[in-house]
């Protein structure tokens, strides 16, 4: 796995890990570690159909955190370019 990218996959489980039980219901965070957990395994062996959907997926998140969780929103972006650098 690019370095890059696994150094963005462990920053936003570092901030997801970090946010106020509160403050994020349980079934948006499980959603999240979901989405990063399955980046992770497409990454050992990506075939360009199934990087789609998972950014598409990615860009979602991105959104919804951004006015909450500005510091989430931040690092699902970063993922998000890590990987269109990585040509994902």
């Amino acid at each position: 796995m690019n370095q890059d990218i696994q150094q963005h996959i462990l920053a936003l489980h570092a901030k997801l890990e970090r946010l106020d039980g509160d403050s994020l219901d349980p079934g948006t965070r499980d959603s999240l570690l979901v989405l990063l957990n399955d980046l992770t395994r497409l990454l050992g062996a990506p075939t360009a159909d199934e990087h789609q959907p998972l950014t598409e997926r990615l860009e979602e998140v991105a959104v919804r955190f951004e006015a909450e969780h500005p510091a989430v929103g931040t690092a699902v972006r970063q993922l998000i370019d890590a990987l269109a650098k990585a040509g994902i």
